[in-house]
């Protein structure tokens, strides 16, 4: 049973009816990092009838997977733009800075769905005027770190210590923990800052005592909201402490989740495509902000923690009621 209320956040996009569907023929190569990532094209196949392109009749996709290694990505990416695709769809920073590397000197532009730290390596230098030959959606998650800090201190007002887990090893670690320790100073709580780039390293933290920690946060980071999240989760579940995630992975339980959806990071990228499709230049094309922002609270996993939830913010959130203390949970 799944009771939904939605909450819609910076909705500035116009969403238009149908159009006539385009009667050229596209092939469009995708680049992703594994089947999770996926969730984005899917998104972005359900996006794009409503600018004339459907699958199967106007468009066609050469998906390349790297299936977690992402050392293949590179060659992957080669593979792509060998098959002579119009562009390439990409579904993360590591498949993006592939697909980047390989169209230097190519006339093939790159549409990334959802990424966040764009201008600090400067993948993206101008987000009004892509020069770089790629665009797309910016997710905004590092710069999201410090409301989801203070949307858990809403959900559970009486914490007082968060324990944040971040990745060093990722490009968004610097922007997020800003962000947090911003957010921090002016809710007054205190942060226990732990790196974790490695299964072993997340195993360690919890190894230590952490007995004063009354909820956790995870900041942006693939292997964070993945791997490293089938880990976290059911130690931090253990010691019946809640888990604020980015955004919703496999088999895990987090407590709440704040950003925008994979899904919807595709669907909101089929309208870049369809512009690069009907003729006009990346260069003309924005790197777009996410259009929709979601804070999801686990019902089950409040309950099975015992947590006193401030009942006023939950009328603002999608409620949802999963299998918490499941498999991933003991």
């Amino acid at each position: 049973m799944i009771l939904i209320v939605i909450v819609m956040l910076a909705v500035f996009i116009y969403q238009p009816e149908e159009i006539e569907e385009n009667t050229s023929s596209h092939l469009i190569g995708v680049l992703s990092s594994n089947d999770l990532r996926l969730t984005k094209l899917q998104g972005l196949k359900d996006g794009l009838p409503l600018y004339g392109f459907r699958e199967g009749k106007n468009i066609k996709f050469l998906v390349k997977n790297a299936e977690g290694n992402r050392e293949k990505l590179l060659p992957l990416a080669k593979e792509l733009t060998k098959a002579g695709v119009e562009a390439i769809v990409t579904t993360g920073r590591a498949e993006t800075e592939a697909a980047k590397e390989v169209m230097r000197g190519k006339d093939i532009p790159v549409v990334f769905m959802g990424l966040t730290a764009l201008t600090q390596d400067q993948l993206v230098k101008d987000l009004l005027h892509p020069q770089e030959g790629l665009t797309g959606v910016q997710n905004d998650h590092a710069n999201l770190s410090g409301k989801r800090l203070e949307l858990l201190t809403k959900l559970l007002p009486e914490i007082n210590k968060v324990l944040v887990v971040y990745d060093p090893k990722v490009v968004p670690a610097t922007e997020s923990l800003l962000a947090t320790q911003d957010a921090a100073e002016k809710l007054k709580l205190e942060l226990q800052k732990e790196p974790a780039s490695t299964t072993d390293e997340i195993r360690s933290i919890f190894n230590r005592s952490l007995a004063d920690v009354d909820a956790v946060l995870l900041l942006p980071s693939f292997f964070l909201e993945s791997e490293g999240a089938r880990i976290l989760v059911p130690l931090a579940m253990e010691r019946g402490v809640p888990v604020m995630g980015v955004e919703q992975g496999a088999g895990t339980d987090f407590f709440a989740i704040y950003g925008v959806t994979t899904y919807d990071q595709g669907k909101q990228a089929a309208r870049i495509l369809a512009k690069i499709l009907n003729g006009q230049k990346v260069v003309d094309i924005p790197v777009e902000p996410p259009s929709e922002l979601k804070l999801t609270v686990d019902l089950e996993v409040a309950k099975r923690l015992g947590l006193k939830i401030d009942p006023s913010i939950l009328g603002y959130a999608e409620l949802k009621y999963s299998k918490a203390g499941g498999s991933n949970a003991k």
